[in-house]
């Protein structure tokens, strides 16, 4: 018990590090950043999609050492491990439904804020260790990151009115998690680095993406996803691929059922949708799940 203490403490030492360093580097463009270590929470998108409903709701960062009921998309669990994954959220009052694609095309910024910051990140690092260079980040629509076809992270974004905000703004709430180091315990999944590989603290990791992430937020409300469409299609996983849509509520493509909807992924427009074409001509499908199927042969 002491020595799962022990550690516990090491790792909220190492985020309360880089939350001092993360401050001084948003000063200039998000001067009244409020920042939060916790050791322990259910879920820090809870924490803050509460705390906006209350109507606090000043620009937050809240990160957990340690995450016990962490969500991802359509209700899913997303298991967090001390020291090897990385959940932290966004809190911030955005007049999201004046933006094209609102919500959806926010989620596909916001991956490519984060495969930036880490591509960047990870490539200092592999120079100060002698690592060699791991592949750039993809991502696969809507909210996943992926490195050589497996898993590293994904995103969560929920967004609600609030107190005091005014009717055009919402408070939304960004929740990232991302596999830094260990052995995921699912097979599709996979980390930035493995423990024998060098020592990756997610403290590091949430200082190279957090203030990107942030500066990255207020320029999408600012001019919206059509300015980085171009650089999203060099990471689209899915352009060009054979692809199912399982959109019908409870239903996914690991859970037996058959997909809504097959095409081939086009890439995705000005709003953050994917294009498809498909026996019905082409399309733009703008929620659900989406897997790749195999091609016919």
């Amino acid at each position: 018990m002491q020595d799962t203490a022990q550690a516990l403490a090491t790792v909220v030492a190492d985020l309360n590090g880089a939350a001092e360093a993360i401050w001084l580097a948003t000063q200039s463009f998000c001067p009244a950043l409020s920042l939060e270590v916790l050791p322990q929470c259910a879920s820090t998108n809870t924490v803050l999609m509460d705390r906006g409903r209350q109507g606090d709701t000043q620009t937050t960062l809240v990160v957990a050492a340690e995450q016990t009921a962490g969500r991802g998309r359509r209700g899913r669990q997303w298991l967090a491990h001390p020291g090897q994954t990385l959940t932290f959220s966004l809190g911030i009052a955005l007049n999201l439904d004046q933006v094209p694609g609102g919500g959806s095309a926010l989620s596909l910024a916001v991956g490519l804020a984060v495969a930036d910051a880490l591509d960047a990140g990870m490539a200092s690092f592999a120079s100060a260790t002698g690592l060699a260079p791991h592949r750039p980040m993809g991502l696969k629509w809507p909210n996943d990151l992926w490195i050589d076809g497996r898993k590293l992270g994904g995103i969560l974004i929920e967004a609600c009115p609030a107190p005091g905000l005014p009717a055009s703004q919402r408070w939304v709430v960004i929740g990232i998690g991302l596999n830094v180091q260990g052995t995921p315990s699912a097979p599709e999944a996979t980390c930035l680095i493995r423990p024998d590989q060098a020592a990756l603290t997610i403290g590091q990791v949430w200082q190279w993406v957090a203030p990107t992430l942030i500066r990255r937020v207020q320029a999408f409300e600012r001019h919206g996803f059509a300015p980085l469409q171009e650089a999203y299609a060099r990471r689209d996983v899915l352009l060009g691929q054979q692809i199912g849509l399982w959109s019908t509520p409870g239903q996914s493509p690991g859970d037996g059922y058959p997909p809504n909807q097959i095409g081939l992924a086009q890439g995705v427009d000005t709003f953050g949708a994917l294009v498809v074409h498909t026996d019905q001509g082409q399309q733009t499908w703008s929620s659900g799940d989406v897997s790749v199927r195999p091609r016919p042969n």
